[in-house]
């Protein structure tokens, strides 16, 4: 939850989070209110972008999930790879400010 925390702190002025909901319906049940329910428990700012052939094909390869991948303001790709990366709030910080 450092990115939930990170966001908490006031990062959400400084950054916006796009989740993809990537698997929401490969595994079983796919629920939209489920799916809310959590990213509201988890911070407010964050947009969801369900998985389309585009979108798939965008962020390949996708290894796993979640994975992390940073944009700078102009849509550059500057982190990211499609692989599990965990990021504390310290590495968030440095991201994001390298980014300004």
């Amino acid at each position: 939850m450092e990115l939930s925390n990170y966001l908490a702190d006031g990062g959400d002025k400084e950054l916006n989070v796009i989740a993809i909901a990537w698997t929401e319906d490969r595994y079983g049940f796919a629920s939209p209110a489920r799916l809310r329910s959590f990213i509201r428990s988890f911070h407010k700012s964050i947009r969801v972008v369900h998985a389309s052939p585009r979108v798939e094909k965008d962020f390949a390869p996708l290894v796993y999930v979640p994975a992390n991948f940073a944009f700078d303001g102009q849509g550059r790709l500057r982190l990211g790879d499609g692989n599990r990366m965990h990021l504390d709030r310290k590495q968030i910080a440095f991201i994001v400010d390298k980014m300004k």
